[in-house]
Formats: structure tokens, sequence, C-alpha cells
């Protein structure tokens, strides 16, 4: 029981140690295309485009780059969900989708990547 204690508690700090280490957005795959472009047609809800710091297409999946202090994270999701259509409708779950949180600049920054359902 002990040995089983010691094993989550060391998983569980692991997990946390890597939640906390920010993740380096200029080495993420797409990150650069997207960062500074805003494809307009993207977004469907009036005023957002212009709170992203990018906005990208490839293939089915839709990539909104975006400053934690200008954008939340509910704000994005329903943005994305306007997008596609109505409310859950953008799926983060798929393959090559989902959420980075990071630092650029010295700020917040997230890439939130989903497709349609």
């Amino acid at each position: 029981m002990t040995l089983t204690k010691t094993f989550l508690i060391l998983a569980t700090a692991g997990f946390l140690a890597a939640c906390e280490a920010p993740i380096d957005v200029e080495a993420m795959p797409g990150a650069e295309a997207v960062s500074g472009a805003v494809d307009t047609s993207l977004v469907r809800v009036d005023g957002f485009a212009a709170k992203l710091d990018g906005a990208a297409m490839s293939g089915n999946a839709i990539t909104y780059a975006y400053y934690t202090d200008v954008v939340g994270e509910i704000a994005a999701l329903d943005a994305a969900d306007a997008y596609c259509g109505g409310a859950g409708q953008a799926n983060l779950n798929a393959a090559g989708a989902g959420l980075s949180r990071s630092q650029k600049n010295g700020r917040g920054y997230n890439v939130m990547t989903f497709v349609c359902r």
C-alpha cells in the first residue's frame, strides 16, 4: 500500500511539473504559419477576428492563436462553436486537435485547433 501511494504521489508530481512547463510556440508545427495571419473567413463572431493573433485552416482543422490576456478559453471555444454551426459543434478531442498553452513575448499564449463535428 505504501509503495502504491509513493508511486501515485511521484506520478502526480511529474504530471503537475509537466503542466507547468512552458511550451515553445515557435517550435510547434504550424504555429509560425498561424501567428500574425488571420483568415477572417474562419471567424463568424463579430469583432473576434481582431482579437486573434492568428487563424488558419489546414485540411479540415481550424487553428486559432491568441494571447490569453486578450481572449479567454471560453470565448475562443464559443467562437469555434459559432464557426462550426452552434454550441458543441467544435471538437477539440479529434486527432491532431486540442489546446496548447504556452508563453509568447512573456505573455500567456494559446493555440487551439479544432474540427467541426
